[in-house]
């Protein structure tokens, strides 16, 4: 991972995908049922060896793809559910994935009162760029934030500003970024999302409207800010919708494959110039060793998985007369 004080996060994101030449982030969300047999079987004689079994899962999908895309989005709430010994993995995973030189989009979807906004911004956020000893480490070093490293953080804006500014202030200057939530992945999203206001427009774009205003002062050198939005993969209709309301953001695009999100949905999510958007797929790649009935491969079936939705998405790039990056 480049150090985040060596620029803007916009700039950032599009240096890793052309570097990559990828677009694509991997979802880490471990569950058990994810867990090849061989992993699963150990995992089931206690805590320590859980921790042990999901650990040797994500560090090895983070070696398996590291040479294959710009980040990687591993979701807090999997590893919470698996208590202190899922925190662990979960700092372990960021780290691994930092040494790894992939950016870490952490997916917490924090959002709460100003106060306790400051609270998370500053768990997930203050975490020193000091050398790692390794992914194994029990305790972080001095001074060090249990949680992270980071280099971006999705935001839930459902309380307004007093939510998301604590994060912007703390983080933006620092070279970390932002991705809120806009219009999701889920059926139900519409539900709230896509209600209809009086002044016209929809919630998701009123949300849109504040992300903008959020990032203008933000944008990096190559005009991409490090405030962004998330736009699911499940609604390709609207996905040119929020990429005019938002042409200089940085776009976070889940629910690619399982979700139903295809590659020919998500060419609108990019910039008319290129790059500007990561697609991001989990249990596509997670569990990509059940459709091909190698468990004992579950690293290269995951490494396939990727080149795979690399190959689509830059098919569907070319035939749009788009580019994943400038």
């Amino acid at each position: 991972m480049t150090d985040p004080a060596s620029g803007n996060f916009g700039d950032r994101l599009e240096r890793a995908i052309r570097e990559k030449q990828s677009v694509a982030a991997v979802g880490i969300d471990p569950t058990l049922d994810l867990l090849p047999p061989g992993l699963a079987a150990r995992g089931a004689s206690g805590p320590e060896d859980l921790a042990s079994a999901l650990r040797e899962f994500c560090l090895g999908l983070v070696r398996a793809v590291a040479d294959l895309v710009p980040a990687v989005k591993p979701n807090i709430a999997f590893f919470e559910a698996f208590g202190l010994p899922g925190l662990s993995v979960y700092r372990a995973t960021c780290r691994a994935a930092a040494e790894a030189g992939l950016l870490v989009i952490g997916d917490v979807k924090r959002g709460d009162i100003g106060s306790t906004a400051a609270a998370y911004a500053a768990g997930l956020l203050d975490c020193p760029r000091l050398p790692r000893r390794s992914p194994e480490e029990a305790e972080p070093p001095p001074g060090e934030a249990l949680l992270g490293p980071h280099d971006a953080l999705t935001l839930n804006p459902w309380l307004g500003s007093d939510s998301v500014g604590p994060f912007l202030a703390r983080g933006c200057g620092r070279g970390q970024g932002f991705f809120i939530l806009v219009k999701t992945s889920n059926p139900s999203s519409s539900e709230i999302q896509n209600l209809r206001l009086a002044e016209g427009g929809t919630v998701a774009e009123r949300t849109a409207g504040l992300v903008r205003g959020w990032g203008e002062n933000f944008r990096g050198a190559g005009g991409l800010s490090a405030v962004g939005a998330v736009v699911g993969a499940t609604h390709p209709a609207e996905l040119n919708r929020f990429r005019e309301l938002l042409p200089d953001a940085p776009f976070l695009v889940p629910g690619y494959g399982a979700q139903g999100g295809t590659a020919a949905g998500v060419v609108p999510a990019f910039r008319p110039e290129g790059g500007g958007t990561v697609i991001s797929a989990s249990r596509s790649v997670l569990r990509a060793w059940r459709g091909e009935n190698r468990p004992d491969d579950w690293p290269g079936a995951a490494r396939r998985a990727v080149l795979a939705m690399n190959a689509e998405i830059a098919a569907a790039l070319k035939a749009a007369g788009r580019r994943g990056w400038r």
